[in-house]
């Protein structure tokens, strides 16, 4: 489990990020900066990482400083960019349980994601959430997938850097 002093920040870094994308959303073109949230992505029910790690789908392993838990979120494009040979996180077909497939970065619609006020990923082509499967969550390897928002902390993702 993550340590007092880690939720904090965490959390912390939590709110810095959904402060930063409300200001993005009332601030003109001329003043809009791009944003980007990069680092580790720590998933609220699970004291893992998301990983790119494996050749075909992101999962939970332990935090380290591997290449592979470190992400690049450009508000503007949405894209989640992993340090893999594939590159982006994709919806895949959209429907509930379908793993999160890591593939090259083409700007396809279901390779863009929104992050919302309840700290959930929100893939812009099926409108269901990046989830961490209860059903695996206690272990290293962790399926992700898509599924129906909610408001389980499976379901919420904190940047390291906002």
């Amino acid at each position: 489990m993550l340590s007092s002093f880690k939720r904090r920040s965490i959390f912390a870094l939590a709110m810095a990020l959904s402060i930063g994308a409300m200001s993005m959303a009332v601030a003109s073109p001329a003043q809009a900066q791009p944003a980007i949230a990069s680092g580790h992505v720590y998933n609220g029910g699970s004291p893992r990482c998301l990983d790119s790690g494996t050749p075909t789908n992101a999962q939970l392993w332990t935090c380290s400083t591997s290449i592979y838990q470190q992400w690049a979120f450009p508000y503007a494009s949405g894209r989640m960019i992993g340090n893999s040979p594939t590159g982006c996180l994709d919806g895949g077909a959209g429907t509930n349980g379908t793993p999160v497939p890591l593939v090259a970065c083409t700007g396809v619609l279901s390779q863009s994601w929104t992050y919302d006020p309840g700290y959930r990923l929100v893939n812009r082509y099926s409108g269901r959430c990046l989830d961490a499967d209860l059903g695996t969550i206690g272990h290293g390897g962790t399926k992700v997938q898509v599924w129906d928002c909610g408001s389980g902390t499976n379901q919420q993702w904190f940047f390291e850097n906002p």
